[in-house]
């Protein structure tokens, strides 16, 4: 992902990557955004160089430990900081509409989600599912994480389907992610959102909710 990111950005003039890894050069202090998409591990040592620039965070790295969940909500009240499990805007919208969908339909529904990926993706459920599951539960819904199936063939980067069962009729939303730069890209996208917002933690529906009132502004 880290490579992905890199080529994403050397196609975008105004963006330039002032470090990568753990290497820090003086030029470093102009850093407006840092970017994980690594390990736990990387995820802290993330946290800490944020902190230690003054620049915004975002993490997009899954299965995180409670205590660098901890580490990130903390520095959250020195800098803008948001954690994502996906930074497709089309799964931003998909959660935007389960979410409506689940408010709606309320217990008229049985709600199942289905995520499929790649082989040799290591955690089960994704992280993208178990935000589903979440935004789907904060709407009224009650979903448990049996009603989560995952599947893992092949070299699938990424499906995911929520699907609404009801007396007479069925309704499903998915998204299918037909390459893995998408994330590069909505990653980049998300950071530049980031960097112009206050000190706290914030969500990708956040960020979804400012493209939306842009777009009735234009």
């Amino acid at each position: 992902m880290g490579q992905a990111i890199q080529h994403a950005a050397a196609k975008v003039a105004s963006i330039s990557i002032v470090c990568v890894l753990n290497h820090i050069p003086e030029s470093a202090e102009n850093t407006d955004v840092v970017i994980d998409f690594s390990s736990d591990h990387g995820a802290r040592r993330a946290v800490a160089i944020a902190t230690k620039l003054n620049a915004a965070l975002l993490v997009g790295t899954t299965s995180l430990s409670e205590k660098t969940l901890l580490d990130i909500e903390n520095a959250s009240q020195k800098i803008s900081a948001i954690k994502i499990s996906n930074s497709s805007l089309g799964i931003a919208i998909l959660t935007r509409l389960a979410s409506v969908a689940s408010t709606i339909l309320g217990s008229k529904a049985s709600i199942t989600i289905q995520e499929t990926h790649h082989a040799h993706k290591k955690d089960s459920p994704s992280g993208t599912a178990i935000t589903l599951a979440d935004a789907l539960r904060k709407s009224g819904a009650t979903i448990s994480n049996t009603n989560i199936q995952s599947i893992r063939q092949g070299e699938v980067v990424g499906h995911h389907r929520v699907t609404f069962e009801m007396e007479n009729e069925t309704l499903s939303l998915e998204h299918r992610a037909l390459s893995r730069e998408l994330f590069a890209t909505g990653a980049l996208r998300i950071a530049d959102w980031l960097r112009h917002q206050p000190t706290g933690m914030h969500t990708a529906q956040e960020w979804l909710s400012d493209l939306l009132l842009k777009e009735n502004k234009s």
